[in-house]
């Protein structure tokens, strides 16, 4: 069930992208601050989405991390607050999510999207790519992008 705000509905979940997960747990990164100001928020609203991420970027996150920081320990961590979330959740892609994704990826070469984008769209999480949003660091325009539309 979504709810409404002011007119609009609310997605009860929004999808995580790694860059922003990445700011999120890089205190080096420099939107680490704006990542943790936005979770924050969301903590303190009542009926905010829940965020949601697929195995794709879960290993984008972990492994970004690891090479970025060259610290295990922070990779690590990083990965274990995610899995012992209660607040987020992560899906899992399978063989037609991916094959959908890989359609999507080439027939969208006018996109920057990555394969990893084009996953988490066709994936069997949150709802539809019109209810979904990719979390990104670009954290300037307020923390949300639009969601890329089917072709």
């Amino acid at each position: 069930m979504k709810r409404c705000i002011g007119g609009f509905k609310m997605a009860e979940t929004v999808f995580v992208d790694t860059t922003f997960l990445v700011a999120r747990f890089n205190t080096r990164d420099r939107n680490h601050r704006h990542a943790v100001d936005f979770l924050e928020s969301q903590r303190r609203s009542p009926g905010a989405p829940r965020p949601v991420l697929s195995d794709y970027v879960f290993d984008e996150m972990v492994t970004t991390l690891l090479f970025r920081s060259r610290r295990h320990a922070v990779a690590r961590a990083a990965g274990k607050a995610i899995l012992e979330s209660q607040a987020s959740r992560i899906v899992r892609v399978d063989d037609s999510a991916s094959q959908a994704a890989w359609d999507l990826f080439l027939a969208r070469e006018d996109k920057d999207w990555s394969f990893t984008d084009c996953t988490s769209l066709r994936s069997d999480g949150p709802p539809r790519p019109a209810d979904r949003a990719l979390v990104r660091s670009e954290l300037s325009s307020g923390g949300l992008r639009d969601p890329p539309r089917d072709p």
